[in-house]
């Protein structure tokens, strides 16, 4: 049975953005980072003092995650960068995609450090054209190909299950995880969205289940990371859902980025809302 939570959604952050994605919580110092694609902007953000720090990048930006050094890793379309969140200094890593029909779309990190990104076309969406990368190092590696739309991703406690979104099929499907190599198999769909949204982004909660926030669905469901059933729904006042993660001293809060909609005057905003 899913329960509805009746939270009301409180928008804490809008820019009349086209395109919110990844956000992604720096517990250490209580932050959020979060992308703006289209702008070319990644957005720091600290809920307690509403302080907003910003980086430009290179184009678009599909995902900017925080190293274990507390560096940024930033997948733009020119490739993978290093940044110093204080100084702004770049650096570049590498260029994983070849083709420049396609930008990076969503991107976390392992257990180990290791940099998952992946693709999708960037004016249209290219059937197959897809692929999911690791970045380790400057060094990379092609992890899964023949997608459309490489999107949220996580692991389970302990690295053992891979978990990744397809939104070109609108699923999402398990993984067999070395967490020594890298090296994923035996692929299962975990269940398949059927409700009108598509799957977009994606986080592993405390309890080893999976968010998966909706896009053109108005919310983000949270799904049994074995069974596939659904367990919970999140209602946001906008349509369309890109991604989300928790946050918060006791990671109570769930953090969601969202994309605009005409005649929706909240979408492209960013969101927090107390799921326990």
């Amino acid at each position: 049975m899913t329960e509805q939570l009746h939270y009301e959604p409180e928008l804490i952050f809008y820019a009349g953005s086209a395109l919110l994605e990844g956000p992604v919580w720096d517990q250490h110092n209580q932050q959020l980072y979060f992308v703006s694609i289209s702008d070319g902007i990644i957005y720091r953000f600290d809920p307690e003092t509403t302080e907003l720090t910003t980086y430009l990048t290179d184009g678009p930006v599909g995902a900017a995650v925080l190293d274990n050094e507390g560096k940024l890793l930033s997948a733009e379309k020119s490739g993978i960068y290093r940044i110093d969140s204080e100084t702004g200094e770049r650096t570049f890593i590498c260029q994983p995609n070849k083709d420049d029909r396609l930008r990076y779309n969503d991107g976390k990190l392992d257990p180990k450090g290791r940099f998952f990104i992946g693709t999708m076309g960037d004016e249209e969406v290219i059937e197959g054209a897809a692929a999911l990368y690791i970045v380790e190092g400057s060094e990379y590696k092609e992890v899964l190909d023949g997608l459309t739309i490489a999107n949220g991703l996580g692991w389970s406690e302990g690295g053992s299950t891979f978990y990744h979104v397809e939104s070109g099929e609108k699923i999402v499907r398990s993984f067999a995880y070395d967490l020594e190599t890298g090296e994923i198999s035996d692929e299962k769909v975990l269940f398949e969205v059927t409700d009108g949204g598509t799957p977009d982004g994606m986080c592993v909660d405390l309890d080893g289940h999976l968010w998966v926030a909706e896009y053109g669905g108005g919310k983000a469901c949270k799904w049994h990371s074995t069974t596939g059933d659904k367990l919970m729904e999140v209602q946001m006042p906008v349509s369309n859902v890109t991604s989300c993660c928790l946050g918060g001293k006791e990671q109570d809060h769930l953090y969601l980025t969202t994309a605009k909609e005409e005649d929706e005057p909240l979408s492209g905003g960013l969101f927090k809302v107390l799921i326990r």
